[in-house]
């Protein structure tokens, strides 16, 4: 993927306030999938699975916990994130953490057994992408929310501007797969960036298919503040040839 990115319009200002609340909504690719509070809002329940029919079987006990594992690791980040401990609670968090990484190598799998990268849980279930809640979405738009939490802080309340083609990519190349079309991979992702992005605000995601010339699919997309342009993104992507992976 290569993202080219323009200068911010103006420089960061204060700190934002909190979010609003995040209100349910069924993400990934009109799937109806399982809903779950998004990063900074401090809630780490999870809902369950939505339909039995996406979840292999020899994954089936496994999987309902996993993503509630995920919304606890990415509260972990904000808390971490925007902390000071003291040299002792430190040290007891890398050795807590360490003890936990060793265990969970134990369970390891290859790719294609993960649970992470599941397009039918929030947010994939990995927790390098916020989780983005999807209000609309038909083969043509996707329209809905997403958070990003003090984990993905820049400077000044200001998101890091290497998180933004992160979200951007995500929603768009679900969008240019949806609709029976075949699978397709980033070619270019180009950012502009038009004011601050804040962190721990509910924002506004519009994706659109703009159009299709062969392989080639031409998706759009905003990233607004309470009706304010915040940055603003065009991609292609480009169908896999059969056998490609």
């Amino acid at each position: 993927m290569r993202v080219t990115a323009a200068t911010p319009s103006r420089r960061p200002g204060s700190a934002p306030g909190a979010p609003g609340a995040a209100r349910p909504a069924a993400e990934g690719c009109g799937s109806g999938g399982p809903e779950s509070a998004g990063p900074g809002s401090g809630a780490l329940e999870f809902s369950g699975l939505g339909s039995d029919r996406l979840v292999p079987l020899e994954l089936a006990s496994a999987a309902a916990s996993f993503p509630g594992m995920i919304d606890t690791l990415r509260v972990l980040q904000n808390r971490i994130t925007g902390s000071v401990p003291t040299e002792e609670l430190a040290a007891e968090v890398s050795r807590t953490l360490t003890g936990l990484a060793m265990r969970l190598g134990a369970h390891a799998v290859d790719e294609q057994a993960q649970i992470a990268g599941r397009m039918d849980l929030p947010g994939r279930a990995q927790a390098m992408v916020p989780v983005i809640y999807l209000d609309e979405q038909d083969e043509q738009h996707a329209a809905g929310r997403v958070t990003f939490g003090r984990f993905y802080l820049g400077g000044n309340g200001a998101v890091h501007g290497g998180a933004i083609p992160l979200v951007f990519d995500d929603v768009m190349g679900r969008l240019a797969n949806t609709g029976g079309r075949p699978r397709s991979r980033t070619a270019y992702l180009h950012v502009s960036y038009r004011s601050i992005t804040p962190i721990d605000r509910e924002l506004q995601l519009i994706a659109r298919f703009d159009r299709e010339d062969g392989r080639k699919r031409f998706l759009s997309a905003e990233l607004r503040d309470r009706g304010t342009l915040c940055a603003e993104a065009e991609g292609l992507f480009v169908a896999l040839r059969p056998g490609r992976p």
